[in-house]
């Protein structure tokens, strides 16, 4: 399978760095990375500008355009680039902890590849303080999974045709995170959503320790995230 990753960055340059390390310790398997930079400020851009040959492509925007105009972007760029087989959408304050974990999602989907756009998963997330109750279990590639009404986007697994059918909505207050309305949306179209119990990825620093580390970033996230 070919894999493209997006993730959309904006400042937390020390976040970034430490999640684009740790994916590339534990992807495991090869596969292109995409991001876009929603007007970062702290260093962010000229890093990814020194760096420009970790990536398939950057993008990097004068100024915010929202997370989900930002994931419509990247899903564009990945789209006019190359066919591919799975997307994986992950936050810049994600923490990859399980080894192989790319390879272990391209075996997931390869096992059950007639039936991966009935599929959207995600690893197990720690740092996060209530976890999504699991509605049931199956086993999808041998791995255990725990079907649930919603997963995250911390570092969400697709099929490509599935992502590239879905348009988020650009209406939304521009950090709020949405992924409520891809899932309603998938599992309308009879897919399920869950997550992959033995597969960690982790919030780095939690909510709560990212707010302390970034109070400025935060009030202004805050405050996007207002509904008008």
């Amino acid at each position: 399978m070919k894999v493209a990753v997006y993730t959309l960055t904006r400042d937390r340059l020390k976040y970034t760095q430490h999640c684009f390390e740790t994916l590339q310790k534990r992807a495991g398997c090869a596969y292109d990375h995409f991001v876009l930079d929603n007007g970062s400020a702290d260093g962010t851009q000229d890093w990814l500008r020194r760096n420009v040959g970790l990536f398939k492509h950057i993008h990097l925007l004068n100024e915010n355009v929202g997370i989900s105009a930002g994931s419509n972007r990247a899903i564009e760029m990945i789209q006019h680039s190359d066919a591919y087989d799975l997307i994986i959408k992950m936050d810049n304050d994600c923490e990859v902890i399980s080894e192989n974990m790319i390879g272990q999602m391209v075996e997931i989907f390869s096992d059950v590849q007639k039936f991966s756009a009935r599929f959207v998963l995600s690893p197990r997330v720690e740092g996060i303080v209530n976890q999504p109750t699991r509605a049931r279990y199956t086993t999808l590639g041998g791995r255990r999974v725990g079907i649930t009404g919603i997963v995250g986007g911390l570092f969400l697994v697709a099929s490509a045709a599935v992502l590239c059918t879905y348009r988020y909505d650009e209406n939304l207050p521009l950090a709020w995170g949405q992924d409520d309305m891809f899932c309603k949306w998938f599992k309308s179209q009879g897919g399920e959503v869950g997550y992959v119990e033995g597969l960690v990825v982790n919030h780095f620093e939690t909510t709560g320790g990212q707010a302390e580390r970034y109070p400025d970033y935060f009030k202004r996230k805050w405050a996007e995230e207002k509904r008008e």
